[in-house]
């Protein structure tokens, strides 16, 4: 296998990735992979587990090429992912994509995407737009708009936690109100306080100024709440909470990989995989397969729960047949040199 640092450009953005080849002569396969929401590097690290860096290895060893890349802001790149909305992600997957036409290595004509999280919902979006995407792996692409899917996975997680029903309820009220905020283009003074609020409700805070340690808490507010502000005042949550993957899906002609996992909480596969599934067969693409893996999270590690607080405690691999399943559907549709 050979890996070469590179970097493209969309318009005045610059990407900063990593492509690895397989070590044959020839003109291969090859995959652009796009990682989920938020600053993230090219192998999508998270708490010392690198889920890209495994799957693209993977992909590589069996003669399809990858290119990886840092998200804005991350790394070699620049720009900011919380300035950009879909379609910017989307043209940079296209960027990513014309690069690769212009490698002597690599086979223009069967050039596929590979998204997770955020990225399943990229990839859709690129593949309604041009013919120059042979196929596409969703690995837990979502069906809902933006504010659905949070409202969902909120609550998920606050159950799988050991909150009670009537706190879940009480925050899922207030995330209510604060995404209509948000929507509504509120003042950053009204949503920075609505944060405050839901803050204290996930973290169990009386409000009483004789609280021990309240000046180390109020700190951890503060910062917290900051960062949060960051990410739900932007426009690409603003960009999010509205968006409508269905009619996307609904264009999609080329073949189209679909997995989800069973303890997921961030992208449920009960919510998600039979509307994914119906708007494909309404825009008359039956070239579609669909898997849940058991026991999987949104990192596909086996999980107990499924969690975020458990994903650093959990093994950095991949559950079981998770790598071979999609790197044979991928060869079942592709050139392989020999």
């Amino acid at each position: 296998m050979y890996t070469e640092e590179v970097v493209f450009t969309n318009g005045d953005i610059k990407l900063a990735g990593t492509l690895t080849l397989p070590d044959k002569k020839g003109r291969h396969p090859a995959i652009v992979m796009k990682t989920g929401s938020g600053p993230l590097n090219r192998d999508e690290e998270y708490l010392g587990f690198k889920p890209f860096k495994i799957i693209a290895n993977h992909f590589t060893q069996h003669g399809i090429a990858t290119l990886r890349y840092d998200s804005r802001g991350v790394g070699g790149s620049t720009g900011n992912v919380w300035l950009s909305t879909f379609p910017d992600f989307a043209n940079d997957v296209m960027a990513a994509i014309n690069y690769l036409k212009n490698r002597s290595e690599i086979n223009s004509s069967q050039i596929g995407l590979c998204g997770h999280s955020e990225g399943g919902f990229i990839a859709p979006l690129c593949a309604s737009n041009s013919d120059d995407v042979a196929f596409i792996i969703l690995i837990s692409g979502g069906g809902h708009s933006g504010e659905k899917s949070f409202l969902a996975q909120n609550e998920l997680i606050m159950k799988a936690d050991g909150e009670s029903e009537d706190k879940i309820n009480d925050i899922l009220k207030s995330q209510k109100k604060l995404f209509s905020l948000i929507l509504e283009g509120a003042k950053e003074t009204e949503i920075e306080s609505i944060l405050i609020d839901i803050t204290k409700k996930s973290m169990n805070i009386k409000r009483n100024d004789e609280n021990a340690g309240k000046g180390d808490l109020d700190n951890t507010i503060k910062n917290q709440v900051a960062c949060q502000l960051t990410q739900f005042n932007s426009p690409w949550f603003k960009y999010f909470l509205n968006y409508d993957a269905i009619p996307i899906l609904e264009r999609v002609r080329c073949p189209v990989l679909m997995l989800f996992g069973e303890l997921d909480l961030q992208v449920p596969a009960e919510l998600n995989k039979d509307i994914m599934e119906d708007a494909l067969k309404r825009g008359g693409n039956q070239n579609y397969t669909s898997k849940i893996f058991p026991k999987a999270n949104h990192l596909y590690q086996r999980a107990k729960t499924g969690s975020p607080a458990e994903y650093g405690n959990l093994d950095k691999r991949f559950v079981s047949g998770f790598l071979d399943f999609m790197t044979n559907w991928i060869l079942k549709r592709v050139n392989i040199v020999t």
